[in-house]
């Protein structure tokens, strides 16, 4: 495996890391700004010079550049190296809208992908029913088309973000008598209305990232619908896809093993940093392996995209 960039890739780099150096950290009154006052402003920045937002044409608030994907992972070292704020990551920026470019309407292009990057919207998943966890395509919350909107009435469950999202992207059932993959659509819904209930699940750590969702003649309007109606499995797919992506990067691993080293270091075992315990040093090694695989992993399928 050649882990090497060429001259052309190098000098890239080198480009990015000066507009780092200039650009983060902020400085002057900018840098007395909230946290998310910074990064938003700094986004904005980084867009602008081509950046971040790379893959979202410029009408929707995006850089529009070309494809490739030897820079986009150059972006992502450098901007790490610097702690800088890259692209928003997250339900809506990572799979949403992705899927809005493939298989949406021009309309809701316009409406949700800038504010979606920017942040200005969060949005949850509507996927999972107590029933329909492994087999997703046997889902029965239904949408029904009533005057000009579709009433929707059922349950999800594991609903991450729903108590804070403004929006659902939700499968629905639109088709009682298609066969179960065939009679799905992919609707848009505001959270914020008359029969929407959002029930949190309490985590063994306290937390309540998760949430059940119950529907009694929820509305939506009759064109945010994502794709045709019935083949929002196909639409599903898309967006899936994107997760797997978003999920699967070594990144966040990397960092939390890093993170977890540098806790050993400052955390005192008798008297002694932690680290120096030798069955912790053990187990940092054993997790080190599999943050390493997971890294390679990474490496191998970056090889294989820029080819």
């Amino acid at each position: 495996m050649d882990l090497s960039y060429s001259a052309e890739y190098e000098a890239f780099r080198s480009e990015v890391a000066r507009f780092l150096a200039a650009s983060w950290p902020l400085r002057g009154a900018e840098a007395e700004l909230s946290s998310d006052q910074r990064a938003a402003l700094f986004r904005g920045r980084a867009i602008e010079a081509g950046y971040l937002a790379r893959s979202i044409p410029k009408r929707y608030g995006g850089s529009e550049q070309a494809p490739d994907v030897l820079k986009a992972q150059i972006i992502r070292e450098e901007f790490f190296r610097a702690r800088a704020p890259g692209d928003l990551a997250g339900i809506g920026p990572s799979m949403l809208v992705p899927t809005l470019l493939e298989k949406g309407a021009e309309w809701q292009k316009e409406k949700f992908i800038g504010p979606t990057m920017r942040g200005e919207i969060v949005w949850c998943q509507g996927y999972s029913e107590p029933g329909s966890g492994s087999d997703l395509a046997s889902l029965q919350t239904r949408a029904e088309i009533v005057g000009n909107e579709w009433v929707i009435n059922g349950q999800k469950i594991w609903t991450s973000g729903a108590h804070v999202a403004d929006y659902m992207f939700c499968l629905c059932r639109t088709e009682r008598e298609a066969p179960k993959h065939a009679g799905i659509s992919y609707l848009l819904l505001a959270m914020k209305q008359p029969g929407i209930e959002v029930r949190p699940l309490r985590q063994m750590t306290g937390a309540s990232d998760f949430n059940e969702v119950f529907f009694s003649d929820a509305r939506t309007p009759l064109d945010w619908i994502v794709g045709k109606r019935g083949e929002g499995w196909i639409v599903s797919r898309t967006t899936l896809k994107h997760e797997r992506n978003m999920i699967g990067d070594a990144a966040t691993t990397v960092t939390m093993f890093q993170g977890l080293v540098s806790l050993a270091k400052r955390s005192l075992r008798d008297g002694r940093p932690a680290l120096e315990d030798p069955g912790i040093r053990q187990r940092l090694v054993q997790l080190e392996g599999y943050v390493r695989s997971h890294q390679y992993s990474g490496y191998r399928q970056l090889t294989k995209a820029a080819k």
